[in-house]
């Protein structure tokens, strides 16, 4: 599991970044799926693993769906106005900042969906692939302990993602996502619930022109809460 893990860590940060350099949003697309979707799939096959404990993909319920759907724009809402606050103590560099915003630029509705491809979608399926499908079960094995599995696949996948003015943010939904995927036994709501959250994030940028700015009366942040609690509650009364 670790060398698995470790093996489309040092892939994705060499041969996968001198991809992006090349073209950024053709190497993101092609480092995903070889280098962090890749790894893990063919573990699966080399050392014979069951890909119905792994990589689970069931059908979810239209309940079980629409509760994902609601949590995940309530938590997206309170992390924008979380990063937003954040930005004012620990802000993020200039540079950075700009690189984003630039590559989220669009040309036309088939250049907009386009970058839904490649910031959300594809992520989204690679990404889950990978921590909430075989890290986590794994670390849910080893450690005997569901929580400590998840909230350590959290820890992972928020680390992977290199950006210390994101890092709670990223921790705190894939706190969620593994919570998803290990109560519903499936990486599909997982998957749909991070795509969501990146679509609404490139909506947002698309509309606000920036990254880093969001705003938020009390009153959209406590709907925003109950929202999630709503989803919550919606999830773990029935299993999908």
């Amino acid at each position: 599991m670790a060398l698995v893990a470790g093996l489309a860590f040092f892939l994705y940060f060499s041969v996968g970044t001198a991809l992006e350099v090349q073209s950024f949003r053709w190497g993101l697309i092609v480092s995903e799926i070889l280098f962090i979707a890749g790894p893990a799939l063919l573990a699966v096959r080399w050392f014979y693993l069951d890909p119905r404990s792994i990589l689970p993909l069931r059908r979810p319920g239209a309940r079980a769906l629409a509760a994902t759907a609601v949590g995940i724009a309530g938590m997206n809402h309170l992390l924008s106005v979380a990063s937003a606050l954040q930005e004012s103590v620990f802000p993020t560099p200039e540079w950075i900042r700009l690189f984003f915003e630039k590559e989220l630029v669009y040309r036309g509705p088939g250049d907009f969906a386009f970058v839904l491809v490649v910031f959300a979608v594809v992520p989204a399926i690679c990404e889950e692939i990978l921590f909430r499908g075989f890290l986590q079960a794994g670390l849910v094995r080893a450690f005997e302990s569901a929580p400590v599995g998840i909230a350590l696949t959290a820890l992972v996948f928020a680390a992977f993602h290199l950006d210390p003015w994101r890092f709670a943010g990223v921790l705190t939904l894939g706190l969620f996502l593994g919570w998803l995927a290990h109560r519903t036994g499936s990486l599909t709501l997982p998957i749909v619930g991070h795509a969501l959250n990146n679509t609404l994030s490139v909506v947002e940028t698309a509309l606000s022109g920036s990254a880093t700015e969001a705003s938020g009366s009390i009153w959209s942040v406590l709907g925003a809460a109950f929202l999630v609690t709503a989803a919550i509650w919606l999830i773990r009364r029935r299993r999908t």
